[in-house]
């Protein structure tokens, strides 16, 4: 039998490493799983009004808590209806919508600030950073459900503030981050022979520093996009989130408590979904963090 050497082979085996750290960090067909599941939500919250077979606020009392269609229920209702006879599924296809927006506007809130927060702590020092990082300690520190559900409580509950306040959850995080990578970054020796090229600061962290820190904030938003989900979610199932006529998967929650005895699939739903949803970017955000994990590359030849 020819043995091909290795210098000669098709493809170079060290150029495989990243498969195999993928192979060993964690299972593909979990990952891929995953992937599929969430490209699911997404279609789903982009084209809500196509795949939805009915309003998610049409309403017919005839029709008050039919059973799935595959328990015996109507047709045109494959997870049944609700106590007022909407359409389950069509209100599960929109709450994936509105989750979704609020999660994804929340987190570029949160990334943004606490990026932006970090650079300017590791930029200035001194005392900027030292309020800066006091800032991060306080935010790590309080409960944020409860304040959260303090602020919606005394101002009364809209769209914009209830955006806002899911956007000043986590952003403690990014701002450790962004301060530390930037830290890092300002004593190798291509930023300082930038600056002393007499080129603007600002430029320096756009052009050069920014870049270099992108691939592990996008690790950190997938970390942080399930927890966002699950705060809107909390705050939608105790009644200060997302309002009626709207729905989420939150709201679906709080609706189908009850009737948990009687029409468990009002609820349901919703839960399997939310599950779903965070595991699946949990598991790819951890995926992710291990392939692109510097300590991590030098294990596999």
């Amino acid at each position: 039998m020819t043995t091909i050497p290795l210098s000669s082979a098709p493809i170079p085996l060290r150029r495989l490493g990243w498969l195999t750290r993928l192979w060993k960090t964690r299972p593909p067909v979990v990952i891929g799983l995953s992937i599929i599941w969430l490209v699911v939500v997404l279609i789903a919250a982009l084209f809500a009004e196509v795949l939805a077979p009915h309003g998610y606020a049409d309403q017919s009392l005839l029709k008050r808590l039919q059973p799935p269609a595959f328990l015996g229920g109507l047709p045109d209702y494959l997870l049944g209806t609700d106590g007022l006879g909407r359409d389950v599924l069509s209100r599960v296809i929109y709450a994936m919508r509105t989750s979704i927006v609020i999660a994804v506007m929340g987190t570029v809130i949160s990334a943004s600030v606490g990026t932006a927060l970090g650079i300017i702590a590791a930029h200035f020092r001194g005392w900027v950073d030292d309020l800066i990082m006091m800032l991060v300690d306080f935010q790590a520190a309080i409960p944020f459900l409860i304040v959260a559900l303090a602020v919606l409580a005394f101002f009364g509950n809209n769209f914009v503030l209830l955006v806002v306040l899911i956007g000043l959850f986590g952003w403690d995080g990014y701002a450790r981050i962004a301060r530390g990578l930037v830290l890092s970054t300002n004593g190798q020796g291509y930023a300082f022979a930038i600056r002393t090229l007499g080129v603007h600061p600002a430029r320096v962290y756009f052009r050069h520093v920014l870049p270099n820190m992108l691939s592990i904030i996008m690790v950190q938003i997938t970390l942080n996009f399930p927890e966002i989900i699950l705060l809107e979610t909390s705050l939608s199932f105790l009644g200060l989130g997302v309002q009626p006529p709207g729905t989420s998967l939150g709201l679906l929650l709080g609706e189908g408590r009850n009737y948990l005895a009687t029409a468990w699939w009002i609820g349901i739903p919703a839960g399997v979904v939310i599950f779903l949803t965070t595991l699946a970017i949990s598991l790819v955000g951890d995926w992710l963090r291990d392939m692109l994990d510097p300590n991590l590359k030098g294990e596999i030849a």
